[in-house]
């Protein structure tokens, strides 16, 4: 089986296992375990703080024990936590298994993208990492559909506990069919592991201070974290109490409403990938532009139909975000230690959503849930005009 076969295959099934939870889990939180604006927005803040902590020491896990360990790992923690998810429909439960999906992406996070850059040994990375981000989508929206038929013809709870079984098969998949030939160990003889750790973790930094990209890259990452939480965690609750949608149209909504989003996003991304040339930089700026005007639309429309549409749009720019990234970052990055380079920037994501997190929960609590849609706005504008300055430097310089 060839490499990009295998990379899209890990990608796509993850993708399609984690949406059959995502599409519903807003429905389970809300109209199952009746969790309030604040707790549903904790949730997240538990995990992107479990995302914070662990993300330099999964992405050292990663560079010094192979990448196919770490993220075979990762699906198999991401899977528990999904099964301990669906059992227990209390809030202290799905907290737990919130902070088990933190530690588990962090195993994942950034050894996969690592694992086939070394097995590609850098060759035509943009088109596999914009490809593979097609493939995801592609998995996310058949996620989605089953979803949907899960929920109804059992139930939202039992969907989740499939979904869980789903990724520990993966798992067991991977273990099988993954070669790893091209993984070169982080060493240096005849100094502790803690000093190994030490001189892996400088070298990354090195990388990221010596590059004024990656250093830009830094700080959009931080501000998209920012905004991430609070519309990830209040969307769902925007449509059910704002619309006042009952479970079962929910269902319904919410499934239409992920799949007409991922098939504009893979639209998007085959347009990307046909037409767009190195010019990565100035097309983050322009999307991030609509997905602000998007966002302040979404938030306040008082039309279902009219929010539907904003939505989606929202959700179809969004995803843009994390390949023309993954592209500039990897493409700037050597093989040795990139496991734990790519980490850092996982790691900063993270303290941008542990920070994001609460400030809008509390907005959205002491105001409004569309005041605090409306607030994740102001985050992706420093985006906007950091990829567009990034863009400029690039144009000077050549």
């Amino acid at each position: 089986m060839k490499l990009t076969t295998i990379y899209y295959f890990l990608t796509s099934s993850r993708s399609f296992s984690i949406h059959i939870v995502f599409t519903i889990s807003a429905i389970y939180y809300v109209s199952v375990a009746q969790l309030n604006a604040l707790e549903l927005v904790l949730i997240g803040t538990i995990l992107e703080l479990t995302v914070f902590i662990c993300e330099i020491p999964t992405g050292l896990f990663a560079d010094f024990f192979g990448r196919k360990k770490s993220f075979i790992l990762g699906t198999v923690i991401i899977g528990s936590a999904h099964l301990l998810e669906g059992s227990i429909p209390e809030f202290w439960a799905i907290a737990l298994a919130s902070m088990l999906w933190g530690i588990g992406w962090t195993f994942i996070s950034g050894s996969e993208e690592a694992w086939i850059a070394d097995e590609l040994e850098n060759q035509a990375l943009e088109r596999v990492f914009l490809k593979g981000a097609q493939w995801r989508s592609i998995g996310s929206f058949l996620g989605i559909i089953m979803s949907v038929v899960l929920a109804l013809f059992l139930s939202v709870q039992l969907a989740i506990i499939l979904a869980g079984a789903f990724l520990l098969l993966i798992a067991i998949i991977s273990l099988c069919i993954v070669p790893e030939t091209n993984y070169i160990p982080v060493s240096i003889k005849q100094v502790s592991p803690f000093s190994q750790m030490k001189s892996t973790l400088l070298e990354g930094w090195a990388q990221i201070k010596q590059q004024t990209t990656l250093r830009s890259i830094v700080w959009i990452t931080l501000f998209i974290g920012l905004a991430s939480e609070g519309f990830d965690r209040l969307s769902g609750a925007h449509f059910i109490e704002g619309f006042h949608l009952d479970e079962e149209k929910a269902i319904y909504w919410f499934g239409a409403l992920f799949a007409v989003a991922y098939i504009l996003n893979i639209v998007l991304l085959k347009w990307i990938e046909l037409y767009v040339k190195k010019d990565y930089a100035r097309l983050l700026g322009l999307l991030n532009s609509l997905l602000v005007l998007c966002l302040i639309g979404f938030a306040y429309s008082g039309n279902f139909l009219l929010a539907v549409l904003f939505y989606w749009l929202i959700s179809a720019l969004r995803e843009t975000n994390e390949p023309l990234l993954a592209v500039m970052i990897n493409t700037r990055l050597p093989a040795n230690g990139r496991a734990t380079t790519l980490s850092m920037f996982g790691q900063v994501d993270a303290l941008g959503q542990i920070a994001g997190g609460p400030l809008i929960g509390f907005i959205a609590l002491y105001t409004s849930v569309t005041h605090g849609i409306a607030a994740t706005a102001i985050f992706f504008l420093p985006v906007v005009w950091l990829s567009l300055k990034m863009r400029n430097k690039t144009r000077h310089r050549m």
